[in-house]
């Protein structure tokens, strides 16, 4: 099972600020994603500033091809700004 945590408009788009998935072996952040934002199956541009794997950015392992593994934690960051 993958605790999935959603903050701001990623929260907004799926309805619920977190989701449980079970997930199949080998499956990678961007097949993670189309399950939880439902039938486009991606997040909208701008939506998302980071999306974390238990504390660490994807951007910083595979980013979307990072492989997802029962008991991760994944968490979308909204964008923020401020001056």
């Amino acid at each position: 099972m993958v605790h999935v945590k959603l903050y701001g408009s990623a929260r907004k788009l799926a309805r619920t600020p977190e989701v449980n998935l079970a997930i199949p072996e080998g499956m990678v952040l961007k097949d993670l994603i189309a399950q939880v934002v439902g039938d486009t199956g991606q997040l909208p541009a701008g939506l998302v500033s980071a999306i974390l794997v238990n504390g660490r950015n994807c951007a910083f392992c595979k980013g979307l091809q990072t492989e997802i593994a029962d008991g991760d934690v994944v968490e979308m960051l909204p964008v923020i700004t401020g001056g």
